[in-house]
């Protein structure tokens, strides 16, 4: 009997102490799970860390969150020497691969002041950040902040809500800057249409008047059109004769042949013509002789006329003398001039007088200075 019932608490001491374990390493069990979740000993992790100047609503075991999955959370805060707080991640390392160097973190806060610390995927074109690398970190604008913002808003909406009462007051009134500078446009645009209206008008006329002259350009170019074909066949003719002159053929042709006896007339009439000249410049050469002498006997005519003047007031009867002796001076002054001067011109004259191809031969006398 004794030993049954020691038996029976033996049993029942083996069923505690066997539930007493069970119970031990449920809790163990439990506590290991919870460490693991919340610290990661079990799990492959890594590290990254970045700066913010205040870290308001931020805690450790924030959770960090990849397009809202959960894949970590804040290690810890510290305070740099540089017035920062160096905020450490613990991030799952099955993750590592969808966060780059473009990646960033920014700190969100919903309306009941939690905070998530949400992580932006990354260029996969880009390296992937390694373990212990640093994250540029953004805050979001919180909630006193976006207040602040729509306050400032507000106020500027009211300003120009203001300024556009102001305005419809000034266009109530009639007589208001606004009005005033409207009937002024108002008035330059209509003298403006005015004013375009009448230049409308002079170039219709211009235009008028350009019609009227085009239509009498038309008779003009065509009379333009027969000159230019009547002088076209006149360039031909010109041709013609151009060539029949260049091939010696009729007057002018002969002129152009040196071996015509038309060119060998007018050479001949040029050699003659050349004589005459130099006969002409030996007579020039003569003639300020004959000048000179003519100047003598005038101005012994006035000596003489002088003294028959003096003579005449003493001796009246002498005036009729002197008017003689005058006359028979002035006979052979002329007669002078004419046997010196007239004479020595008259050759020079008749030559002028007679035709440019007649030799001196022909001309039935002999040039003064003139070659035999």
């Amino acid at each position: 009997m004794l030993e049954t019932t020691i038996g029976a608490r033996y049993r029942r001491y083996q069923r505690a102490a066997g539930l007493l374990i069970l119970a031990t390493l449920g809790v163990l069990f439990a506590l290991l799970w919870v460490a693991n979740r919340q610290l990661g000993f079990f799990s492959q992790t890594y590290r990254l860390h970045g700066y913010l100047d205040n870290v308001r609503n931020l805690r450790q075991t924030t959770p960090v969150t990849l397009a809202g999955l959960k894949i970590g959370e804040v290690r810890d805060l510290t305070i740099t020497d540089y017035n920062q707080i160096r905020i450490e991640l613990i991030l799952y390392r099955e993750h590592q691969p969808r966060l780059r160097h473009n990646s960033t973190a920014q700190i969100k806060t919903d309306a009941l002041g939690n905070a998530t610390v949400e992580l932006t995927m990354g260029d996969p074109a880009r390296p992937m950040l390694p373990d212990g690398a640093a994250i540029p970190f953004q805050r979001a604008p919180d909630l006193e902040t976006v207040l602040r913002q729509a306050q400032e808003q507000l106020g500027q909406i009211g300003a120009v809500l203001a300024n556009v009462k102001a305005i419809t007051d000034e266009l109530k009134q009639p007589e208001g800057a606004l009005l005033g500078t409207l009937s002024t446009f108002a008035r330059v645009t209509q003298e403006f249409s005015t004013r375009l209206s009448g230049y409308l008008e002079r170039i219709d006329v211009v235009l008028r008047t350009a019609a009227d002259l085009s239509g009498q350009l038309g008779p003009l170019l065509r009379d333009l059109t027969v000159v230019s074909r009547e002088m076209s066949r006149s360039a031909g003719d010109l041709a013609a004769v151009g060539a029949r002159i260049r091939a010696g053929q009729g007057v002018l042709g002969g002129l152009t042949d040196s071996a015509s006896p038309l060119s060998r007339q007018i050479a001949a009439s040029a050699q003659k013509l050349q004589a005459v000249m130099t006969g002409l410049e030996s007579l020039a050469d003569r003639l300020p002789g004959y000048s000179q002498r003519v100047e003598r006997i005038l101005r012994q005519t006035e000596t003489i006329t002088a003294r028959l003047a003096e003579a005449s007031t003493h001796a009246p009867g002498l005036v009729d003398r002197s008017q003689g002796v005058a006359e028979d001076v002035g006979e052979v002054v002329d007669s002078v001039k004419r046997s010196a001067v007239l004479r020595a011109l008259s050759p020079a004259a008749e030559a002028s007088a007679r035709p440019l191809l007649e030799a001196p031969r022909d001309w039935g006398m002999a040039l003064p200075g003139a070659p035999p």
